[in-house]
């Protein structure tokens, strides 16, 4: 183990100063701890009996030891705030994107998230381009924590997955011994503690991974076996709470897709406080307790979660949440104040093609709703000219119910009621199968087809 006066060896007489001047920050002067490092820095060559006369003025006192410890420990505390001028490049390099990573933690813990992603994606360049694959997991791992999606996505984990395979596989070739040449030796307890963790961990997301894409092929019966079968294993290993955070989500995902929203709202209501700890994944619950309020057309209490939990808790989503305000407004027949919601997200929602079509589309339902023809006629064309400018990045919901709202528009009233019955486009949207499924957590709020038949009767 090193002493302090070892630690202090690797320093210049600059550095030595800088770390007296950081010790004074965090103590005054006239404490022990800044006293024996003084005596460090300035008078190396004491021996201990004297430097525990000069601080306790006495030659042998058992505190003496306990302070040496706990200066050693904070001189390790600072260490990491010097200038590393003297390392190899590639060793500043890796301290400097490690310190990035920290850093942008930090901020984004504190809430701080646009700085937070800033500097997480200058640690991403700083990894990519000095090849340390170990850090983009670790960055990748941060970004998923803090919902940081625009710095690097779960889309790229497969790519990642080889990255991680790549490096580990040059480590095992580099350093690993041919089995001719090693030497026999006990198992690391450690590392045989965390592969039995892992392996259990790895079962776990597994089980959760399969489930997920059971509700993303739309395998529902599926995906209900699954969770009925291992809810249990969960409940009873709750406590490795990110994955069971992670299984409880997903159960609630798969009840709102298979329309059990009233079983949402009881689980949110009763666990939010229970199971889910981090904000993220608080935040996410929120949003699926919203989604079940407002399809059970609980509108008053969708409102109160909407404005006082959902936009306080993250204003950078602001766009999205007017956006929902919009549909709420809509359903309680407020027009104009709908309208009006629509027009204030509308713009920012450009970055979200499903979300700007989605509100081009609200708008269109309003005016249809008020009997605003000359508007609508406007409207309905400047939503064509959109639609084709986006085809093919859009989803194709968008695009049919654009179709059967165009055709009734520019048709006369009777026949056009009549046509619907054997409209493809309507059919398609009623069948609501393959890329045609209807999605309640997702920008369509309200069924397009079922506004159009509400219209009909």
């Amino acid at each position: 183990m090193n002493s302090i006066f070892q630690i202090l060896s690797t320093c210049t007489a600059g550095e030595k100063n800088q770390l007296l001047e950081f010790c004074a920050t965090r103590h005054s002067a006239s404490s022990k701890k800044y006293q024996l490092l003084k005596v460090f820095v300035e008078k190396p060559a004491l021996k201990d009996a004297q430097i525990s006369q000069l601080i306790y003025g006495q030659k042998e006192n058992p505190a003496y030891y306990q302070l040496k410890k706990r200066v050693k420990e904070e001189l390790e505390e600072l260490l990491p705030l010097l200038n590393a001028n003297s390392f190899s490049s590639d060793i500043k390099t890796r301290i400097r994107c490690s310190e990035l990573l920290l850093q942008s933690q930090v901020l984004l813990a504190r809430g701080l998230r646009c700085d937070g992603a800033k500097l997480l994606e200058k640690s991403l360049r700083t990894a990519i381009s000095s090849d340390f694959p170990d850090l983009i997991l670790s960055i990748f791992d941060v970004a998923q924590r803090f919902s940081v999606n625009e710095v690097i996505r779960k889309e790229d984990l497969p790519e990642l997955e080889l990255i991680i395979q790549s490096h580990l596989a040059i480590l095992i070739n580099q350093h690993h011994p041919k089995s001719e040449d090693r030497v026999p030796c006990e198992k690391n307890a450690y590392l045989g503690q965390i592969l039995h963790q892992l392996d259990s961990e790895r079962k776990n997301w597994g089980l959760v991974s399969t489930i997920r894409q059971s509700i993303a092929d739309q395998n529902f019966e599926e995906a209900k076996s699954l969770i009925l079968e291992s809810e249990p294993s969960f409940e009873k290993n709750s406590e490795d709470r990110e994955v069971y955070e992670e299984f409880f989500l997903t159960k609630q995902k798969f009840l709102l897709q298979t329309g059990q929203y009233q079983e949402v709202i009881q689980n949110c209501k009763h666990q939010k406080s229970g199971v889910i700890h981090s904000k993220e994944k608080h935040l996410e619950l929120s949003q699926y307790h919203w989604y079940a309020l407002f399809h059970q057309d609980h509108f008053d209490e969708a409102a109160a979660l909407l404005r006082k939990d959902l936009m306080q808790r993250c204003p950078e989503l602001s766009p999205k949440w007017k956006y929902w305000e919009a549909f709420l407004l809509f359903r309680k027949q407020s027009f104009k104040n709908a309208l009006r919601s629509v027009h204030e997200c509308q713009q920012e929602l450009k970055t979200m093609p499903n979300y700007y079509l989605g509100s081009k589309m609200l708008e269109l339902m309003i005016l249809f709703d008020q009997n605003e023809v000359d508007w609508l006629d406007y409207k309905v064309e400047n939503l064509r000219k959109l639609l084709h400018r986006w085809k093919g990045k859009i989803s194709i919901r968008i695009d049919s119910a654009f179709h059967v709202l165009r055709g009734i528009q520019t048709k006369a009233p009777v026949s056009s009621w009549n046509d619907l019955v054997k409209n493809e486009h309507l059919l398609n949207l009623q069948d609501g199968k393959g890329i045609y499924h209807w999605n309640p957590i997702d920008f369509e709020l309200i069924r397009y087809d079922g506004w159009i038949a509400s219209r009909r009767n």
